[in-house]
């Protein structure tokens, strides 16, 4: 599972921390009602269910990382953020894509992990 998380936004690490926390479980929740994808679910489960935390410089490339994704069929979900606290409402936070290395690789395999 790999996060690409909007850099733009400059929120600091507990909302960082938070807003992949909301991705992971809403990928996996999108994940396990689609039968088609409960098997990527578990195998990535039993393979230690690795995460990894990208830098996305801003909500347009957020955007259009998450439409080739999409484009490639690969599962995802885009965390839009309530604005109850340090951001405004609706803001695009971390977009959530699980699939093949290969093809998650195809969309972020050019970004920087977060630091």
């Amino acid at each position: 599972m790999v996060f690409v998380v909007n850099m733009e936004l400059s929120m600091g690490a507990g909302k960082v921390a938070a807003q992949v926390g909301h991705a992971a479980i809403g990928l996996y929740q999108l994940m396990q009602e689609r039968p088609a994808h409960r098997d990527i679910v578990n195998q990535w489960d039993e393979q230690g269910a690795k995460k990894v935390v990208l830098q996305g410089p801003n909500t347009d490339q957020l955007l259009e990382l998450h439409a080739l994704a999409l484009s490639l069929e690969l599962p995802t979900y885009l965390v839009q953020d309530a604005g109850r606290t340090q951001i405004p409402a609706g803001s695009h936070t971390v977009l959530a894509i699980m699939g093949e290395e290969e093809m998650v690789n195809q969309v972020t395999g050019q970004l920087k992990l977060l630091n």
